[in-house]
């Protein structure tokens, strides 16, 4: 499975998060998601299965199943007798996501500091190293969003419940487009901005080593919160931008 993170020129690069061979379906419905995630196929777009089979270099079918499928995670919205667009989030949108996200993350927190194993405990060590090896390179924005990724999904590996971490794990796959916003954007791209998202992920991942459950939890839940605001202003900048320009274009 990959995740296509832009590389600064526009194009797109895969940032590879597990290997193994994957089915023609799962291959396409992966890199469709993928060019969602990097807005290579943009919000509000139509997406014609003829093109993107083209492009893919696959038959129709593959790419038919692979955008209802990415209907079903919510990346893509279905229109009576119109075809498939990408969805267009809103602000309210993100505030309901990350509210879910929240319920979710905290009591995988609470828990993982109460149940975490040795193999987390190894795998948490290792990031915090990386951590500190990324906040003296903070222009590598692809890997800090692969990194990002890594660090909830083993939050939730690591509280032991299979349900929990399932949930979190297909969530993850919509709030994965607003991890990408929030770290590209302008705002956020400082190398102030980038250390102290790394700062925030080393102290939840230090209270979850130590067992802290309730620092963990308080410390991810203020986490989840700052970046729903970030984004969710970000998002609203647009929605504001684009009204302006309808309007503008109406009166010309």
């Amino acid at each position: 499975m990959q995740y296509g993170i832009p590389n600064g020129t526009g194009k797109l690069e895969f940032a590879m998060l597990a290997k193994g061979s994957e089915p023609l379906i799962d291959s396409v419905y992966a890199r469709l998601r993928d060019m969602i995630l990097a807005n290579v196929l943009r919000a509000g777009q139509k997406l014609v299965d003829r093109d993107l089979a083209e492009q893919l270099g696959v038959s129709r079918t593959p790419v038919r199943e692979a955008l209802g499928r990415l209907a079903m995670m919510g990346l893509v919205e279905a229109r009576s007798r119109r075809g498939y667009y990408v969805r267009q989030y809103t602000a309210e949108d993100v505030s309901d996501l990350y509210e879910f996200r929240r319920i979710l993350e905290v009591n995988a927190a609470r828990l993982a500091a109460e149940n975490a194993q040795a193999e987390h405990i190894k795998k948490f060590e290792r990031i915090l190293v990386e951590l500190d090896e990324l906040a003296a390179d903070p222009a590598n924005r692809a890997r800090s969003v692969e990194l990002d990724l890594e660090i909830h999904n083993l939050i939730a590996a690591a509280s032991g419940n299979a349900s929990l971490e399932q949930a979190i794990r297909n969530l993850m796959d919509k709030v994965m487009c607003f991890i990408w916003v929030d770290w590209v954007d302008p705002r956020s791209a400082v190398p102030e901005t980038v250390a102290a998202t790394h700062r925030e992920h080393r102290r939840i991942i230090t209270r979850i080593i130590e067992k802290d459950a309730d620092g963990a939890a308080e410390t991810l839940g203020a986490h989840i919160d700052a970046a729903r605001e970030v984004v969710a202003g970000i998002l609203s900048a647009r929605e504001e931008l684009r009204n302006a320009v309808m309007v503008g274009g109406a009166r010309a």
